[in-house]
């Protein structure tokens, strides 16, 4: 070869012969096939391999066939976001007239997708108020939805929804029940095997645990998955390889962290319902929250890391506790190590009107806290010295 062609094909690579002990990254946007009988047993399925940056590649399939297993699920499939595993989720179930009956308790965005998006799309949505199963019934029975879909966990007052009550009303009704378990992640429950059809992670949040990931992941049976797949190959939103990667390099700790997580907000939302500078604490952990015995039935191990909180005093003296916060930032996302602070109003329920969220319950002094993996005692001090501040020096 002339020098201009060897610098194209120079260098032989080869897999090495034995198995590498963590899972190499794969760049390649694009793979060889040797002839085309391999060709066709790739796009057939029928031999596990690569194609097309497009169609997702080998990091991706190995941290959703990670996800798949810890779910329980036959299959799962990795995109480029949470939206856009929501998306996949619902969009190939879909047309103009049918339905989608939702919880009142969503993410911001999932609400944002229903109403400025789906909406447009010809899709009915209505919303009942989360728990209410009465509601739910009667949403169905007005005319059968395509999908019912809830949250284990809501955001940010972190109600727990009672997954097998609202499948089987969802089944009765012909729907398909898809859950958001980004609060909860496999370690602490698996929503498929209380009758969910299809769980659905923001895989950037606990999953990926260190705030430097942003993706989603679904799973479930594969004649659900397999159209979700294809949905997510023509919007051209797989997830990235390096983001792929750093999935799973987090998802070999979650069950470490998720223990700490649920320890430490144990240990939070008990310090904080003594407070008298605190309206209200939510936090299923405590006897008060209304679906106390239905967590400690759903989720024995715990309940993740989040928590909320009411102070006394509205915005002013949510302005003053924030200044004051010394380790603990304010950050929009969730589930990282560290412990971090959002102030739903101005973050994830901004896109709601003041009405809606007094309906919802977050109110102009709610606050979410994210309880990282430190210890409980320096998460605690740092929100006491803000409490303090924040009070003028003495406790309210």
């Amino acid at each position: 070869m002339r020098i201009d062609t060897a610098a194209v094909h120079a260098g032989a690579f080869a897999t090495p012969g034995n198995r590498s002990s963590s899972p190499p990254l794969y760049a390649a946007s694009s793979y060889a096939f040797r002839d085309l009988d391999e060709m066709e047993a790739v796009y057939a399925r029928d031999l596990h391999a690569a194609v097309y940056g497009r169609y997702g590649g080998p990091n991706g399939a190995q941290f959703a066939a990670a996800i798949a297993e810890l779910e329980g699920a036959q299959e799962a499939v990795a995109a480029a976001s949470g939206m856009a595993a929501i998306e996949a989720t619902w969009g190939p179930w879909t047309r103009p007239g049918d339905r989608i009956v939702a919880s009142t308790e969503l993410y911001g965005g999932t609400y944002d997708l229903l109403e400025k998006d789906y909406r447009q799309r010809g899709i009915e949505v209505e919303f009942v108020p989360q728990g209410d199963l009465g509601a739910l019934k009667a949403a169905v029975a007005r005319k059968p939805p395509k999908v019912v879909h809830v949250e284990t966990l809501t955001n940010p007052l972190v109600h727990v929804t009672d997954l097998e009550a609202v499948a089987a009303v969802a089944h009765e009704a012909g729907a398909l029940c898809t859950v958001d378990a980004t609060f909860t992640t496999p370690v602490l429950g698996q929503p498929l095997g209380l009758g969910a059809d299809i769980v659905v992670h923001s895989a950037g949040k606990y999953i990926g645990g260190h705030a430097d990931v942003g993706c989603g992941v679904l799973a479930g049976r594969r004649e659900l998955v397999e159209p979700a797949r294809a949905w997510i190959i023509r919007h051209g939103a797989p997830i990235a390889h390096f983001d792929a990667w750093l999935a799973l390099r987090g998802l070999r700790t979650l069950a470490l962290r998720m223990a700490r997580h649920s320890e430490n907000a144990r240990a939070v939302a008990a310090f904080l319902a003594e407070r008298d500078e605190i309206a209200a604490v939510y936090h299923p952990s405590l006897p008060e929250h209304p679906q106390h015995d239905l967590a400690a039935r759903l989720y024995p191990s715990g309940t993740g890391g989040m928590l909320a909180f009411d102070l006394r005093g509205g915005e002013r003296a949510v302005d003053a506790f924030l200044r004051a916060l010394r380790r603990i930032a304010i950050v929009h996302s969730l589930g990282e190590v560290a412990t971090t602070i959002s102030y739903s109003v101005r973050s994830s329920h901004r896109v709601l009107t003041p009405e809606q969220r007094r309906a919802l319950g977050v109110g102009e002094s709610t606050l979410r806290l994210s309880c990282g993996i430190e210890d409980a005692r320096d998460i605690i001090a740092d929100l006491e010295r803000a409490l303090i501040s924040a009070g003028g020096g003495a406790r309210v």
